[in-house]
């Protein structure tokens, strides 16, 4: 229906707050006057200035909110059946994977990292018909196009490469999640494998919907290599090269275009103006990490591809 309230879901503490206002300044300047949009923005550690900022980009048609992750969690779930139990994981990393059951009056929401841009009306991402998709995703770019990932996409998750998704962007059937009891299976995988994974939440989403993920346009997350010739309708700077600390960062004028319109901008650019060659060096380290983590993973006994060749039920 056109005129259902669209859910918007991001997730955020103060450190993240910043970033978080500049992707609402562009969503809010992205939306269409005949809709309304809820952003619902789950927290941990979110002060009191912080929210009061976020929440001054509330519009006529947007409402914000705010709901602590660890409270909606034991109100939601830990007292129901007690399917989750916060002692052996972090809610934070995984929380994405569990909107279905902590807001169980939602059928379909969107889902956005805070390092996003927003460029198009997001109405229009979720209108998208998902059929029985668990979810609408873009593929990684990365991870399908380095040797070392794309081996890891295949021989530890079990996924096509090509076919390995982000998690930064996600329209989300919620009501189809909690048919396929998607929670419960993500749990009782974390619990009795724990896999190593070089992105839990993405690699848990990845190798339990492979088999059901709708592959949106890939101008609704565009990432930190994705090849400048796509057009941009929703800018995703994932990874290291984050425009706040690098003056040449891929596509860094659609952020300071609107960092300029939140109030944080000048702590965005005093956090440019702080980067010196040790945060350069880490930065330049962290890929490499993360390919030798790929590498080693695939060697490991207990992968999702090796569990799922073993007949243990992996996708849904």
């Amino acid at each position: 229906m056109l005129d259902q309230t669209i859910p918007i879901f991001y997730a955020v503490d103060d450190n993240y707050a910043p970033y978080l206002a500049v992707s609402l300044a562009s969503l809010v300047d992205h939306t269409s006057s005949t809709r309304n949009y809820h952003v619902i923005i789950l927290c941990d550690n979110l002060n009191s200035d912080n929210q009061a900022q976020l929440k001054s980009f509330q519009a006529t048609n947007v409402e914000i909110s705010f709901v602590s992750i660890n409270d909606r969690l034991k109100q939601e779930i830990t007292d129901k059946n007690n399917k989750l139990r916060s002692d052996y994981f972090t809610f934070t990393i995984y929380f994405r994977l569990f909107i279905a059951e902590l807001f169980p009056t939602l059928d379909k929401a969107l889902y956005l990292d805070a390092d996003t841009i927003v460029l198009k009306d997001v109405a229009d991402l979720f209108d998208t018909p998902l059929g029985n998709n668990l979810v609408g995703a873009v593929p990684d770019y990365f991870i399908g196009h380095t040797p070392e990932t794309i081996d890891y996409a295949e021989k530890a998750v079990g996924i096509d490469s090509q076919k390995y998704v982000n998690s930064g962007v996600l329209l989300m059937n919620l009501a189809e999640m909690r048919r396929s009891k998607f929670a419960e299976h993500f749990l009782q995988l974390l619990n009795q494998y724990h896999f190593k994974s070089l992105a839990p939440d993405q690699d848990y989403m990845n190798a339990i919907a492979k088999n059901r993920i709708y592959y949106l346009n890939p101008s609704w997350n565009i990432q930190i290599t994705t090849p400048q010739d796509v057009t941009p309708w929703l800018i995703h700077y994932n990874l290291f090269a984050k425009p706040w600390r690098y003056d040449d960062a891929p596509r860094q004028d659609y952020f300071w275009a609107y960092a300029n319109q939140t109030g944080y901008d000048g702590l965005l650019k005093q956090q440019l103006a702080d980067m010196n060659s040790k945060e350069v060096a880490r930065d330049q380290k962290n890929p490499a990490d993360l390919i030798q983590l790929a590498v080693d993973i695939i060697k490991t006994p207990t992968t999702f591809f090796a569990m799922a060749k073993q007949g243990v039920k992996i996708a849904l």
